[in-house]
This record gives C-alpha cells, structure tokens and sequence, in this order.
C-alpha cells in the first residue's frame, strides 16, 4: 500500500512521516532522535553498537542524498526499527515514544487512503479500443433492432389500417381482381366449402364464421307493383377479401397480402 507523506505531532514534536515503497513509512535519524529525547549521535551509536540487532532492510534503509557531498546517504528508520530502538533507550520519553509508535503512528497512516493509480497510456490505449468496439458492436445490434422494429410496423400499420378498416367489397369487386366473374367466384367458393346459398343470399360455412371475413348489408328497392322491399347481402371486410386472395394465389405474403388491384371498386355506401 502506498501512502501520502503526513505531518503527525508526537507531544510538541513534529514528525515528517515519508512514504515507502517496501516498509509503508519511515523517519530520518533526527525526527527519531528527537521523538526519543536524545541526540542524534545518540542514535547513531546505538545503531553501530546494536548493529547485530538492527539490521538493514528491516530497522532501517539508507536513502541516497542529492544534497550531500560525495556517496554520503541519509539512514531512514522503518516502523520496526522506531519500535526496536525503544527497547535500547531507557526514559519516560523514550518509553511513551515507543508506545505512540505502536499505537498512534501504525493506526494513523494505515487509515490513510492509497494514493490513486494511474492508467498507463498503453492502458488508456487498450481501454479506449475495447469501449470503441463494444460501441460498434452496440450500434450493430440497435441497427438490426430497429430494423426488426420498422418491419414490424409495417405489418401493424397494415392491420390498423386495412385489416381494421370498415370498408366492405362485393362478391363483384373482388371477382374482378381476381379475372373472373362473380358468378364463376361464387361457384369455386362453393366447391371449396367456404360457403352456401341460403334464403336468397349467400353465407359462410360454420367453418369460417366468425373470423370477420363477411359483414351483411341490407338494401331497399321497389318492386315492379311500387313496393318498398329490402335485400340483405353479403360482402367482404378488407381481411376478407385477403382471405380470398389467399386463396386463389398461395404466393401472397400472410402477414401482409399485397393484394393485386387492376380494377379500383368503390366501397359500399352504408345502408
């Protein structure tokens, strides 16, 4: 864990505790020496005549010193080694100095938040291809949605508009668009059990009942002795005549029957 370098008061000392890479945190042999009350020849001498017990890498670190002249280096003493020399100097201060070690100055900077790591360049590189590629690979997936959507409002546009349209078509109409007469119309349906003939219209077979293929329309005409008289007849609703179409060209699409209009009839007026 990496740590920011901190000021922290030891009674009225003021201690520079410095970061580092391998023991987390260190002081120089002034800050301990005056956190112990003694000098820093005092330290010095404990550490030449203890050195069997404090030992390099461990207790303390030598820190190179762009400051000083020649290959004179700085000594830095870890956690450890400000706990070790406790031990070796023996006062009040000395003691209590140790104790804050253990204590306040091991709970303190392990409370402290790691200093943020930054990407790379590579990193930041690698990152923004791979959030390029999902971005493609997300738009390509949006595309084929909307795609899907369009044609599906296509059909449903069809079903709003045509399929659900009150529009009705005589047997006549629809005959012509399909090249042959209403009479000849009648006949195949007839043959094909889609319908019968019955009290002087035609009607569904129970079969295709119910479906909204046929609406009935009542009309009144007078008779040759000037007799107001009405006609009920059958026609075909838009899904109706797709029906018929249907069926007399199998290549029709079902969802959608593009219905062939060479002939444009009129709707029937309502009655």
């Amino acid at each position: 864990m990496i740590f920011f370098a901190q000021v922290i008061q030891f009674d009225n000392i003021q201690l520079n505790v410095r970061p580092h890479k391998v023991h987390e945190w260190a002081l120089t042999t002034a800050e301990v020496a005056a956190g112990f009350g003694v000098s820093p020849e005092a330290i010095r001498s404990h550490k030449s005549r203890n050195a069997d017990e404090l030992i390099e890498g461990k207790h303390f670190v030598s820190v190179a010193n762009c400051n000083a002249i020649g290959n004179q280096s700085d000594t830095w003493w870890t956690k450890k080694g400000v706990i070790r020399l406790g031990f070796f100097i023996k006062s009040e201060q000395a003691k209590r100095f140790r104790d804050w070690a253990e204590d306040l100055i091991v709970r303190v900077i392990d409370q402290q938040p790691a200093a943020p790591v930054l990407p790379s360049k590579k990193e930041l590189a690698q990152w923004f291809l791979a959030s390029e590629e999902e971005n493609e690979k997300l738009r390509t997936e949006l595309a084929q949605a909307q795609s899907a959507l369009d044609a599906q409002a296509m059909k449903v546009q069809y079903v709003d508009t045509v399929l659900t349209a009150d529009n009705c078509w005589t047997t006549t109409t629809i005959a012509k668009e399909l090249g042959m007469s209403a009479i000849g119309l009648n006949k195949k349906l007839r043959a094909m059990g889609v319908q019968y003939y019955h009290e002087g219209h035609w009607v569904l077979t129970h079969r295709y009942q119910g479906k909204g293929y046929t609406d009935t329309r009542t009309t009144t005409y007078t008779d040759s002795k000037g007799v107001a008289k009405t006609h009920l007849t059958m026609v075909w609703t838009e899904l109706g005549r797709a029906f018929l179409h249907k069926k007399f060209n199998a290549n029709l699409n079902t969802d959608a029957p593009a219905l062939p209009a060479p002939y444009q009839p009129q709707p029937i007026a309502e009655a």
